[in-house]
């Protein structure tokens, strides 16, 4: 299926996990929470002692919304980011026994998750099929002529239905880093593995100059990304 072929490919271009692929599902869903509208670099600088501070759920419940937003005061809109954490936290200890549930319908009743940030944490941390769609995604499948949609939440409905369960917890990890580096706003079709396989019309394949020094810089972010991500984990 050339879905899955696609995803195989992309798979060997980006090898690391999703930047946000860390620890236990606490972990994991609090930095996901974290990264909204945020660069993954500067979440994962923090995580260290926000998990130092708040190691458990029941920890960061007992957190005054202040102590958590002096945690996460390096990162945009942490103010309205620390009340949810707060609120979350207090929703997990008292209807779910202090364990981050498990399933869609359970994740999204939380405060400030929605049904991206509970498709990472169902992928990342309870191995569940599920596809996490942001602009990146919504972008990459349409190019490659996968999808014809005009929102993220259009495309989530069509990718659940058209990949297969076993890939898809590939999709985010491989096409959020693929639609950064490489398919962006002007795609730089000259570096991209599936080119052959795509359907966009207006293919770019003219490197520049400079087309190395940017393909160094894509491999030096990556391996800062996974550094910060090892690090965040602990």
């Amino acid at each position: 299926m050339e879905v899955t072929r696609i995803l195989k490919i992309l798979k060997k271009r980006w090898p690391n996990p999703g930047a946000m692929e860390i620890g236990n599902p606490y972990q994991n869903l609090v930095g996901v929470m974290l990264s909204a509208r945020t660069r993954d670099e500067q979440v994962l600088k923090l995580m260290p002692a926000f998990f130092r501070a708040f190691p458990t759920v029941e920890k960061l419940a007992q957190a005054t919304t202040k102590q958590i937003e002096n945690k996460i005061n390096t990162i945009g809109m942490y103010r309205q980011k620390a009340k949810n954490l707060k609120k979350m936290a207090g929703q997990v200890m008292r209807g779910n026994d202090g364990k981050v549930p498990k399933t869609m319908k359970k994740l999204v009743e939380l405060a400030g998750v929605g049904r991206k940030t509970a498709s990472v944490v169902l992928v990342a941390s309870f191995d569940t099929p599920a596809i996490a769609v942001d602009t990146h995604v919504h972008r990459v499948t349409n190019r490659l002529g996968w999808v014809k949609t005009k929102t993220p939440q259009n495309t989530e409905e069509v990718l659940l239905k058209l990949v297969p369960d076993q890939d898809k917890h590939t999709i985010n990890q491989v096409f959020v880093k693929h639609g950064r580096y490489i398919c962006i706003s002007k795609p730089r079709c000259w570096a991209c593995p599936v080119r052959d396989l795509c359907a966009f019309q207006k293919k770019n394949f003219e490197a520049p100059k400079n087309a190395q020094a940017i393909l160094d810089d894509i491999d030096r972010r990556e391996k800062v990304l996974e550094e910060l991500r090892r690090q965040a984990i602990g």
